[in-house]
């Protein structure tokens, strides 16, 4: 059997920042990336800035 070691070629769709929707909440994310720093957020205002998100522009509110 193949060990998988990265998420990213073949495997890039088991990554947190594939583009695949989520809803959860009642948002609306591009990635689960997104859908995750949202639910660290202290208030539901801070949450809603990550729906809609692409990837790269999460990393820049998550930090």
């Amino acid at each position: 059997m193949e060990k998988i070691e990265r998420f990213w070629g073949d495997y890039f769709f088991l990554n947190k920042w594939y583009p695949a929707g989520v809803q959860y909440d009642g948002m609306n994310f591009l990635n689960s990336e997104a859908a995750y720093q949202s639910q660290r957020c202290a208030s539901r205002d801070d949450a809603v800035r990550f729906a809609g998100l692409d990837p790269a522009r999460v990393r820049v509110y998550a930090d």
